[in-house]
């Protein structure tokens, strides 16, 4: 693992232009307001996924400086008050947006179950789903676990439907990576019978304070969360640099034969010039349908010398035969494979690795679907190479 570290350092080094993350800056204001327009103080406003985090003055204003273009959520928390999203983007100038927020709602349904006799199961359940299986428990944990509200149906111990909702932001403390999380659950729901987990929220990250040998350890954690992951690939796609970075992206298909319900993959990796176009300095428009991706240096390495560069995808060849008749690969949905498909019409990247509306432009399945809020990193998040 020692040595892939490395050789992929040494290709960020000769890929990623000096130039990348250094562009001019502007301010993102706005004001926050009930439904009579009256402005609300105190009011938490954050920029989603980032380190950027305040609270509103006395006239419901708040300002982000020093803001590059690019795409953002901000997000919005007050008691009492819904907790809306806004999803936009910064080109070539400063922005200011307004956001209103409605009295919410309280019903029947909301049930906080803390004295419940199931509560610690289902807790520990949602912890797992929510910070991730792997997530070592006395390093990475929940703070203050009793703003969630649990919400349990199950018919037998095997068929559990579990739900969560939180009136106040969950904070997570995380020591393998060195960042303080606040995070904004607007719903989740796990299934047993189905093994499927979805929840929807927005998170807001804090430099933890630490040692010089602490600050060294988060160091390597965080490059070690970052290679390979879902940012890596976003800002691989903005640079259209995959193969130099050890991304192998194969285009998967259905078999005609509605029998058969497994994907396939069409061997030869994709040219991505081909289904990503630069919109200008700060963006490119992303339009691929479905894509398995792999993490795997070596093989990266191999097949870039193996291809010409105007090596292209022959999809004529699905118009004649069957993927499973002319020996394309099933999908391994296990292992470190992910599946990207994409939602919407196209997904608009910026250099930070960040989608326009987020990451619900994507299914996401596979190995990246297994990575929770103990794998993850802030925008600003730099790997060493680059950082100023």
């Amino acid at each position: 693992m020692k040595h892939l570290l490395f050789g992929l350092l040494f290709i960020f080094n000769v890929t990623i232009s000096p130039a990348l993350f250094a562009q001019e800056l502007y301010n993102i204001s706005g004001t926050v307001t009930d439904e009579d327009n009256k402005p609300l103080q105190g009011a938490t406003v954050f920029i989603s996924g980032a380190q950027k985090i305040t609270a509103t003055d006395a006239t419901g204003h708040f300002t982000f400086a020093d803001m590059q273009a690019g795409n953002y959520i901000i997000s919005t928390k007050m008691l009492g008050y819904n907790s809306p999203s806004l999803a936009m983007t910064l080109h070539d100038r400063s922005a200011s947006v307004l956001i209103k927020l409605q009295i919410k709602s309280i019903t029947l349904n909301e049930v906080n179950i803390t004295t419940d006799k199931n509560r610690e199961r289902y807790l520990n359940i949602f912890k797992a789903q929510f910070l991730g299986k792997s997530a070592d428990k006395k390093k990475c944990f929940i703070v203050n676990p009793e703003v969630i509200a649990l919400n349990g149906k199950e018919t037998n111990p095997n068929n559990l439907t579990l739900k969560a909702e939180a009136d106040d932001l969950i904070i997570i403390e995380n020591n393998l990576l060195g960042y303080r999380i606040k995070y904004l659950l607007r719903s989740f729901e796990y299934s047993t019978k189905s093994h499927i987990t979805s929840f929807d929220g927005d998170s807001s990250f804090e430099e933890m304070e630490g040692t010089k040998e602490q600050r060294k350890i988060w160091e390597q954690n965080r490059l070690k969360a970052y290679l390979g992951s879902s940012m890596h690939f976003l800002r691989s796609v903005y640079t259209n640099t995959l193969l130099e970075e050890g991304f192998v992206a194969n285009q998967m298909v259905k078999s005609s034969n509605i029998f058969d319900p497994r994907a396939y993959m069409i061997p030869n990796p994709v040219k991505l010039s081909k289904f990503v176009t630069r919109l200008d300095s700060s963006f490119v428009s992303y339009k691929f349908n479905a894509l398995n991706i792999s993490f795997n240096l070596s093989k990266a390495i191999r097949l870039k010398k193996q291809l010409p560069e105007t090596a292209e995808t022959d999809l004529k060849i699905l118009n004649e035969k069957m993927p499973n008749e002319i020996g394309f690969p099933a999908v391994d949905a296990s292992g470190k494979n992910s599946q990207l498909l994409l939602y919407l019409k196209e997904a608009l990247i910026d250099e930070r690795g960040s989608v326009y509306t987020g990451y619900k432009t994507f299914l996401i399945r596979g190995y990246w679907s297994e990575k929770r809020l103990a794998d993850q990193l802030p925008f600003e998040y730099l790997p060493p190479e680059i950082k100023k």
